[in-house]
């Protein structure tokens, strides 16, 4: 008969084999996994992009084949732009939030309708935060202020609303763009992960909510400047600074952003790709190729 103390069992050795055996496993499946979620949330962003692509298309059939604009012009206290937006009148609403309302997406929870005017959540009306997924990037979740925002608007081409004469109301500067305008609009950027104006310094501060630093990633990113860009004639994001600062393609997909074209595909693209010359200390130059933000395909600037 035998006892439990001559039963056999496991020898140190054996299970420090089993250990290492476990431990080499894990190793080379934390890559893979890693690099599984990485995919995922790049397509996860490709699939917001579409979504809110389809919005470029209904915004065209119920405005007369235009393009949504950037965003309404800034007209002073008691005087700003106000649109509709899903949930209510929006004080001078970005063109994420704009499309937003085209697919029956609410933006915001408490849209406001006056810049002073303050949320549930303490976010003025001139920069409240999104409040679904879809207006935000999921490599940059935190990254979701409407001004400060993940997507940038090709908007020197499509839509830029700001004004001519800061008298004149309806002088706009490019805006509004017939759909038509645009010749070739599978190769034609319309929306595309932004890294804000950052993209002009070798040094970059960490995204923060409501800042307004252009050091700072994520600052104006709702703009989405092209790769060449007319230092005299042209105009930039962050235009009302000295210097000015502009905003460019961020690679946050294993060096790649996602795109979305003109013709609503989604796909990701390098900078270099796009367009853009970057440095080697990472700043974005403003002699980059604009093929695929020109709506007519050209190579050159967009100029007042």
């Amino acid at each position: 008969m035998k006892t439990a103390a001559s039963k056999p069992g496991f020898t140190l050795i054996e299970l420090l084999v089993v250990v290492s055996i476990i431990a080499l496993l894990v190793a080379v499946l934390l890559p893979i996994l890693s690099q599984a979620r990485k995919r995922a949330i790049g397509v996860a962003c490709l699939v917001h992009l579409r979504t809110l692509g389809q919005g470029i298309g209904v915004y065209g059939l119920q405005h007369r084949d235009r393009l949504p604009p950037g965003r309404m012009p800034d007209l002073g206290d008691g005087l700003n732009w106000r649109l509709h937006v899903k949930g209510g009148l929006k004080y001078r609403p970005t063109v994420l939030a704009i499309l937003g309302r085209e697919v029956g997406l609410p933006p915001f929870r408490e849209p406001m309708s006056r810049r002073t005017a303050v949320d549930s959540s303490g976010e003025r009306g001139d920069q409240q935060n999104y409040a679904s997924d879809v207006f935000v990037c999921p490599a940059v979740s935190s990254w979701s202020d409407e001004r400060n925002a993940a997507y940038g608007y090709n908007y020197q081409f499509l839509g830029n609303s700001r004004l001519r004469d800061p008298q004149d109301p309806w002088s706009f500067k490019n805006w509004p763009v017939p759909v038509s305008r645009v010749r070739f609009p599978s190769r034609c950027v319309a929306v595309a992960d932004s890294m804000g104006t950052a993209a002009s310094f070798a040094t970059r501060g960490d995204y923060e909510e409501d800042s307004r630093d252009a050091q700072r990633l994520g600052n104006e990113g709702f703009n989405l400047d092209p790769p060449r860009v007319d230092p005299v004639q042209g105009e930039m994001a962050h235009f009302d600074s000295t210097p000015q600062s502009r905003t460019a393609l961020h690679a946050r997909h294993g060096q790649r952003g996602a795109v979305l074209w003109m013709d609503l595909h989604s796909s990701q693209a390098s900078p270099e790709q796009l367009g853009y010359r970057v440095a080697a200390d990472g700043v974005v130059g403003l002699d980059g190729r604009n093929l695929f933000f020109h709506a007519s395909g050209q190579d050159v600037a967009w100029t007042r």
